[in-house]
């Protein structure tokens, strides 16, 4: 049986409507997947706050652990940044003109900072600020070297995009995040 050169010209393409409905589908799935996208960068400042305060709290347990050093996380709610120091500490080390061992104190260095992207407000809930805090809205959390640290529950905020709820264990000294105020 041989075909007609009419008929094998007929199935060897698609016709204009087939290509129609291709393009049509594409066209929606292509706007669908452009939605996602601008809602991911709209969030996109408030998640990179909370992975900068994650990373630096990540940090200031390895770094108590690994340098049997105590470790202090500053955070500044009014200023908007977050900043990792060596705790300062007394040590003893002898004296260059009499060789005998005094006591010093070595001051803290600072290893690590951050700052919140705009339109990011972080609230601390716990611990509230102490009465002889030197600056209003500046809690010090400071990470020891068993690998505990200080509590902490803070709130990080962006308007309109959503809120995560930030708790240091104590126990543990690791960050948890949840998403939404009444995540805990």
């Amino acid at each position: 049986m041989s075909r007609s050169p009419n008929n094998s010209r007929r199935n060897a393409g698609f016709t204009l409507v087939e290509i129609m409905v291709v393009v049509a589908i594409m066209g929606v799935l292509l706007g669908l997947a452009l939605m996602n996208f601008n809602a991911i960068n709209k969030k996109e400042p408030l998640e990179q706050a909370v992975s900068d305060l994650e990373g630096l709290c990540r940090r200031a347990r390895t770094e108590a652990i690994v340098k049997s050093r105590p470790m202090d996380l500053t955070l500044d709610s009014d200023g908007g940044r977050f900043e990792l120091a060596t705790a300062p500490h007394a040590q003893n080390a002898p004296d260059p003109e009499s060789g005998l061992l005094i006591a010093t104190v070595q001051e803290a260095a600072t290893l690590d900072q951050a700052a919140l992207p705009t339109g990011v407000e972080f609230e601390i809930v716990l611990p509230e600020e102490s009465l002889d805090s030197e600056t209003p809205g500046v809690v010090v959390i400071r990470f020891y070297p068993n690998g505990t640290a200080e509590p902490l529950e803070a709130l990080m905020i962006m308007s309109g995009e959503g809120v995560y709820t930030l708790v240091l264990d104590p126990v543990t000294g690791r960050l948890n995040i949840r998403d939404g105020e009444d995540g805990l």
